[in-house]
């Protein structure tokens, strides 16, 4: 679904526009959605959710909400993601622990935020991770390590731009 208006001004906060969104994705059916990076272009704000899982994040069944910042309508809405990916996840007990997991970072990041994450792959399978985020200095990342085996399988630079966050 997409609809081209122009919006002229911004009357809502993202915190509003994100709570507008969830409400939205409810209402359609789509449950135990969370906010997770977000764009703000011309007074439209695109704000990709994320399924969870009991704590697992799963990146595969992402959906991307275009909403308007001047009356708070929805504009867009992209489910690909979400409607090719989404089942419920079997076996989603890590097989090494987080502290193990901890052990493959560079020790220099400081990490925040930690979670367990499903990701794709480029062969359109997923991972069990451990989702690492983090400083070194002044840039952040999100690093992620197989809860499985151990092995490191994505990092990726947040960027944070003015007109919302991104990653690399």
């Amino acid at each position: 679904m997409n609809k081209n208006r122009e919006v002229n001004e911004e009357k809502i906060s993202k915190e509003e526009a994100v709570k507008i969104g969830k409400k939205y994705l409810e209402e359609l059916g789509f449950q135990n959605m969370q906010e997770s990076y977000f764009l703000t272009q011309e007074n439209i704000i695109t704000i990709n959710y994320l399924y969870k899982q009991e704590n697992v994040l799963i990146y595969p069944d992402l959906i991307k909400l275009k909403i308007a910042l001047d009356n708070g309508e929805i504009l867009g809405m992209e489910t690909t993601g979400y409607l090719n990916s989404h089942t419920i996840r079997e076996n989603l007990t890590p097989m090494i622990s987080k502290e193990e997991a901890k052990e493959k970072i560079n020790p220099k990041l400081n990490i925040y935020t930690e979670n367990l994450a499903i990701i794709p792959t480029e062969w359109k399978t997923e991972i069990l991770c451990y989702e690492f985020k983090g400083k070194i200095d002044e840039t952040e990342f999100l690093v992620y390590i197989n809860a499985q085996n151990g092995r490191e399988e994505n990092i990726l630079v947040i960027k944070e731009t003015p007109g919302g966050i991104l990653t690399m």
